[in-house]
């Protein structure tokens, strides 16, 4: 099977904008009735049971990312050249946005050492490479990131390895199978080393074979394919599945088929997304970079103001935050940032690679 699938894979698909908005947002929810939770008072145990379903946006960024990866990469050429183009594309594109929140967290956690609700324990050397050391970064949601990296990194062996890039990944798969089976133990949410073998990190794979099926889709099987993916999804919540258990894999399987089916609706004309949607998505990194800390602000302030004392207000003060925060911080910093890093040093590497 070619990993190459021609120019259709190229245009930019507002769809994958909303789904990393819908992720972003799902995570924001969750992590705001925790911070409510922990600052503002108890929230009802059956509403927060909904509410910690945010934490599945985590697994459709995963989904996402193998398919934007392949998408985006797809058709480059192989060799050292393209994979130092790529290399530096996807560190920019981690590090540009996420090292100014790490460090202000590092800041006030060496500062403020009980400003977490929990007492926990960080890693500076994690916090700052996001190599995976079994001991959290200062930003918890940046275990996420730990996983992204080994990810790119493995993608390195698509250009310099071609041919044994499909053996490669299927290799990992199997790998990650055996794992579950023998019951090893890998922590996804601290990341170390050994956590390349986390379940969750299939859902990558999910992403990349569902960017391999959409130039391959009918389009009279493309809402079908949604429907049933969305049918999966359902089922998944409806078996009420431990979310730190291998069977988080099917989710993903569920989202990839959502994925594929919507963006072969887009390519084909029949599916839209709204302006709204697509400046979330566009800020989705931001947000998710942000959110946590101003959550916790956010619960905070409203333990403290008479108006703001019940959950359904600090839980909507929390997301409000956390949205408005990374709209913000995508604005004035991550797209700036990323923009002149372009302009300046991106001719530079195209004259260097001639």
């Amino acid at each position: 099977m070619t990993l190459t699938t021609g120019p259709e894979r190229r245009p930019v698909l507002t769809v994958l904008q909303a789904g990393r908005a819908a992720a972003a947002l799902a995570i924001v929810v969750y992590h705001s009735a925790i911070a409510t939770r922990d600052f503002a008072g108890a929230i009802p145990e059956s509403v927060f049971r909904i509410l910690e379903c945010g934490t599945f946006g985590v697994d459709f960024f995963f989904v996402l990312s193998g398919f934007i990866i392949l998408h985006a990469h797809g058709g480059d050429p192989p060799g050292a050249a393209a994979a130092r183009a790529y290399a530096w594309k996807r560190v920019t594109r981690i590090y540009v946005p996420y090292l100014p929140v790490a460090l202000a967290l590092i800041g006030l956690y060496l500062a403020l050492p009980g400003l977490s609700a929990r007492t926990r324990e960080w890693s500076l050397l994690t916090s700052l490479t996001l190599v995976p050391t079994g001991a959290p970064p200062a930003l918890a949601a940046a275990w996420t990131l730990e996983h992204e990296m080994m990810f790119y990194v493995l993608f390195l062996a698509f250009f310099l390895a071609r041919r044994a890039f499909p053996a490669l990944i299927a290799l990992w798969v199997a790998s990650i199978l055996v794992g579950i089976g023998l019951g090893l133990e890998t922590s996804y949410a601290a990341p170390s080393p050994l956590s390349i073998l986390a379940p969750i990190n299939a859902e990558f794979v999910a992403g990349m074979l569902a960017a391999l099926a959409v130039p391959r889709l009918a389009g009279r099987l493309a809402l079908p394919c949604l429907l049933a993916g969305l049918g999966g999804i359902a089922a998944f919540f409806g078996f009420a599945v431990d979310p730190a258990g291998p069977a988080r894999m099917a989710f993903g399987t569920a989202v990839a088929l959502c994925v594929a089916g919507a963006v072969r609706l887009e390519i084909d004309g029949r599916l839209g997304v709204p302006a709204w949607a697509i400046l979330l998505g566009n800020a989705s990194y931001a947000i998710y970079l942000v959110h946590n800390p101003l959550a916790s602000l956010g619960a905070r302030i409203a333990a403290r103001v008479e108006p703001l004392r019940s959950w359904p207000a600090s839980l909507a003060l929390c997301i409000g935050l956390g949205v408005a925060a990374g709209l913000v911080y995508h604005l004035a910093w991550e797209r700036p940032a990323l923009a002149w890093l372009r302009r300046r040093v991106g001719p530079r590497r195209e004259a260097l690679s001639q």
